[in-house]
């Protein structure tokens, strides 16, 4: 089927009054923004239409997810051509100075809402949340044809989109790989791991913990599969404890720190139970824990995670330390995050400052049409 053809394309049609948020480009068209639809229900691709019966967005479609819409094309044609060279220049934009592996596709940030591409060496770990996508997914492994390509399809967009949850493989033998970055090897398990099997995004920041590591004390909570903790070692760490509630990332950590000839502990345990139990300190702590916001009703909870956590790190770090403290939850902004941690370093009673906000590493762009693509936020605090 040819999915951009006119008769196989729904058509919407936007309520009086939606036209200026349309002028706004942001790629997500929600269905109560949406008068009627006609045309194929089963449609990969849809053309946005104002009250003067003009098309003014095409994108990909989901009859199923409120997120009618991911809007590619504003004022232009959609066609399949377009989707192509758009994966096609992301991927030409990525460069491999740091090692071998990068996002190749970071959704809104790429013009391509809906679509995660990261490569690992030699195999490609792709994430499709949008159904219209779905159907189009040859457009993505031509793109990718050089590679092992690996479907992480348990994600709950896909859920919502009553899409397949079960991975994909494409490739021969397990779909595993190792890497490098910045001189450092890590393992790459995608199907065992949170996310595509490995935290891109923290390239930068990982660097950064390496440059403040020699002889400190590191502790790296969250830790799964330890990267901040061999960043550190590589960096002169005197002493290196990594910990993570799962049994399963604790012993990736272990291989990713043998791969490097790196020695560390290694703690199974709840960071927060963690932090409140131990009364030994540290000279720098990085505190990355997964989101803890899955949607705009989780702030309130999520704001007070937060809170608990930073208080109990700030409290175990040494005069002079450093803490490395992150918020992965696009629902919660940063100015807020700024505040928790303010008030955690104020309940603690250490006099704080802040040295850098920490960000996803430059392959992970952000639409200025989309400010919520900007997911990770980070903070370097240092402690008197």
């Amino acid at each position: 089927m040819d999915h951009f053809a006119a008769a196989n394309r729904r058509r919407l049609f936007l309520k009086p009054g939606k036209e200026r948020m349309v002028g706004k480009r942001h790629p997500w068209i929600f269905a109560g923004a949406i008068a009627k639809e006609t045309g194929n229900e089963d449609a990969a691709v849809a053309d946005l239409v104002d009250s003067k019966n003009n098309v003014v967005a095409s994108g990909f479609y989901s009859r199923h997810s409120q997120i009618r819409l991911r809007a590619l094309a504003f004022g232009e044609e959609l066609t399949e051509g377009l989707v192509r060279e758009r994966i096609a220049r992301a991927i030409a934009r990525r460069t491999f100075a740091h090692g071998n592996a990068a996002r190749l596709v970071n959704s809104e940030g790429d013009d391509l809402s809906g679509l995660i591409v990261d490569r690992y060496n030699d195999l490609a770990v792709v994430e499709i949340a949008n159904r219209g996508l779905e159907l189009l997914k040859p457009l993505v492994t031509d793109a990718l044809k050089d590679l092992r390509v690996y479907f992480k399809n348990d994600i709950p967009a896909r859920k919502l989109e009553q899409l397949p949850m079960a991975d994909e493989w494409t490739g021969d033998g397990a779909p595993s790989t190792e890497i490098t970055e910045n001189g450092l090897r890590f393992s790459v398990e995608p199907a065992e791991g949170q996310k595509t099997g490995f935290f891109l995004d923290q390239r930068e920041n990982r660097q950064i913990a390496r440059d403040l590591a020699a002889g400190k004390r590191v502790l790296n909570l969250f830790s799964y599969t330890g990267a901040f903790g061999v960043a550190a070692a590589a960096g002169g760490a005197a002493f290196v404890e990594n910990v993570d509630v799962s049994a399963k990332a604790i012993e990736l950590a272990k291989k990713n720190h043998a791969l490097n000839g790196s020695e560390a502990t290694f703690t199974v345990a709840d960071a927060f139970s963690f932090v409140r139990q131990r009364h030994d300190t540290w000279d720098l702590i990085v505190c990355d824990p997964p989101a803890f916001a899955k949607s705009h009703h989780d702030v309130d909870r999520a704001g007070r995670g937060y809170k608990d956590i930073n208080l109990y790190a700030l409290r175990l770090l040494n005069p002079g330390g450093m803490l490395m403290t992150f918020s992965c939850s696009g629902h919660l902004p940063l100015d807020l995050f700024q505040k928790i941690v303010f008030s955690a370093a104020l309940d603690a009673g250490r006099r704080a400052s802040f040295v850098r906000r920490l960000t996803a590493a430059p392959d992970h762009p952000v639409s200025l049409f989309a400010p919520e693509g900007e997911y990770l936020k980070g903070l370097l605090i240092r402690v008197e």
